[in-house]
């Protein structure tokens, strides 16, 4: 459940700042970044959790 708020608190963050930034007034390229934004996260999340390395 922990990281299910994490991802969206990223998502929502992502999606305000690339609303501010593109500037165009409308939701499609702001959602559409910060859903590959949250997919990349959300990969490389399980791909370090799938491979745990150690230093043994």
């Amino acid at each position: 459940m922990d990281y299910i708020r994490n991802y969206l608190i990223t998502f929502a963050g992502n999606f305000t700042f690339s609303y501010y930034i593109f500037e165009e007034g409308t939701f499609a390229k702001p959602l559409m970044f910060a859903t590959f934004m949250l997919l990349l996260i959300m990969t490389i999340d399980y791909m370090k959790s799938r491979n745990k390395y150690t230093l043994d």
